[in-house]
């Protein structure tokens, strides 16, 4: 399975929504209330233990991703690095 059906699996199961049929990849995840903090909390924990990523609170939380775009374009910078 590849990096974006993993995370685009994880948000679908834990906040009960579907890509393509409730939400789409580019929509704020936050202003469509699929996330809420503690569902972002929960997403950067599996982010980091799944991809085994560093992921530091200052980048958390200036880095704010909103969208499966930006989630993923983040994993994918990170995993290059």
């Amino acid at each position: 399975m590849d990096r974006t059906t993993k995370i685009t699996q994880f948000i679908e199961e834990r906040c009960l929504v579907e890509f393509g049929t409730d939400v789409t990849p580019q929509d704020d995840l936050f202003k469509v209330g699929v996330l809420d903090s503690f569902g972002y909390v929960q997403l950067m924990a599996f982010l980091e233990q799944e991809f085994a990523l560093q992921i530091d609170h200052e980048d958390m939380l200036t880095n704010v991703l909103v969208s499966l775009e930006s989630i993923d374009g983040y994993v994918a910078a990170k995993l290059a690095r």
